[in-house]
């Protein structure tokens, strides 16, 4: 990911699917989330576990073959 697409201290790169969640349950509450693929796509405004998955799989990547970078807006 450039620099120029998100802010590396407020980015966290999850190469496992454990690494994700944790991420994702212990943002604020409320506060939605970014991921941003390798291939340069984004999935932004996403609130919940269902609209991780739901993204993971449009993307083609449902079960991280692909590390993807998380930023809580």
């Amino acid at each position: 990911m450039s620099s120029n697409q998100v802010n590396t201290a407020q980015a966290v790169t999850c190469c496992t699917m454990k690494e994700l969640y944790d991420v994702v349950r212990t943002r604020p509450f409320n506060q939605p989330f970014t991921l941003y693929y390798q291939n340069g796509r984004t999935d932004s405004g996403l609130n919940s576990e269902e609209d991780l998955r739901a993204s993971l799989r449009n993307h083609g990547n449902p079960f991280l073959q692909e590390s993807v970078d998380v930023v809580v807006t």
